[in-house]
């Protein structure tokens, strides 16, 4: 059997229209509408129009109108409506004075032909003498799982009492928010200065609400006054948490074997208080409490595997996550930042350090 040795630091996770009949032959177009003009220009300061014209590169649709957020929100809501080549949108009534407004299109607008659509696209102008800049950006991921999530809604609320938190999801829609791209990643723009409340959840039914059993935040208290980066991690509520026990279901393959000696720090194992999970993807495979210097893990398959662990506070042999009402947080997990690759007939040492 080969033995190898491997020191692997530790990591702390924390829109009628005519119909038109496209051209036969030629390649088929792939590129979405492209913004030609816009009156008035984006970032125009001192607005006072009443409407806003986009004129584009090609004819061009509307697929969801409801996917066009204004931030702040501006009531009622603003007529849209297509022309040609061109979008309109028109408002109702006055704007907010000395504010800087943001209309974000989240891929809502595409060519007739094709559907292809214009993402990432916003309009930004101010009823006042300058637009604010400040940023917000970061990543959103599965806490449980340290896996980023896509399509995860990422909102801010101005001024809220943290309290009021899970009141403020469940019945209110925040005063900015977006959506996590393919990568999990979000980024906010053209913000005012000032105090919010960060948080995000995974809209599963897409009522733009928070309901029981959807992967949610606790709330961020931030202040912004440039550019800051914030991390969200997402869970289910514990109440709603399938719980997993010390004993993981396993399938064994005696020959396609190899196994993991861990080496955990005196302070780990003397504290009694930790428990530990072999992962394969995001499936358990083996679940153990960390009570002594080494712990072998064999009749592991050959793949690549990760380790996590967590300090099981109160004792119950299971990772408890956060409770929202309650403001309680999860029960802070470590994650190993390098992949733990089994081989068939090796035999592994894993330094915690």
């Amino acid at each position: 059997m080969l033995y190898i040795v491997f020191y692997i630091c530790f990591s702390f996770l924390l829109s009628s229209c005519a119909t038109v009949i496209p051209p036969s032959g030629g390649e088929k177009d792939t590129s979405p509408p492209r913004v030609i003009d816009l009156l008035p220009s984006n970032q125009s300061v001192n607005f006072t129009k009443k409407e806003i014209v986009f004129y584009f590169d090609e004819y061009v649709q509307i697929k969801n109108q409801s996917e066009i957020n204004f931030f702040p929100e501006i009531k009622p809501k603003p007529k849209i409506k297509t022309k040609g080549k061109s979008i309109i949108v028109e408002f109702l009534a006055d704007l907010t004075p000395n504010t800087t407004h943001i209309i974000n299109f989240n891929g809502s607008i595409s060519d007739l032909n094709e559907s292809n659509s214009l993402e990432n696209f916003q309009y930004v102008f101010s009823t006042g003498g300058f637009i604010d800049t400040c940023r917000l950006s970061g990543s959103i991921f599965d806490l449980k799982y340290n896996l980023k999530k896509k399509g995860a809604k990422i909102g801010l609320f101005q001024e809220k009492l943290v309290e009021n938190f899970d009141s403020l999801i469940r019945k209110s829609k925040p005063d900015y928010f977006i959506l996590s791209d393919e990568n999990g990643n979000y980024s906010f723009s053209n913000l005012k200065s000032g105090n919010y409340i960060l948080y995000g959840f995974k809209d599963l039914n897409l009522s733009g609400y928070y309901e029981n059993k959807e992967p949610v935040s606790m709330p961020i208290e931030i202040t912004i006054k440039d550019s800051l980066k914030a991390n969200i991690p997402l869970f289910i509520e514990n109440q709603f948490l399938k719980k997993d026990t010390l004993s993981c279901l396993y399938k064994k393959d005696s020959l396609n074997m190899g196994s993991i000696n861990l080496n955990f720090k005196k302070e780990i194992y003397d504290s009694g208080k930790y428990l530990g999970e072999i992962m394969l993807k995001d499936s358990s495979v083996t679940c153990f409490n960390i009570n002594s210097k080494i712990i072998k893990i064999d009749s592991l398959l050959t793949g690549v595997y990760s380790f996590k662990m967590f300090e099981d506070a109160n004792g119950n042999d299971f990772w408890d996550s956060g409770n929202i009402k309650n403001l309680i947080s999860p029960e802070k997990l470590f994650f190993f930042g390098e992949d733990i690759n089994i081989k068939k007939d090796w035999e592994i040492d894993i330094f915690i350090e």
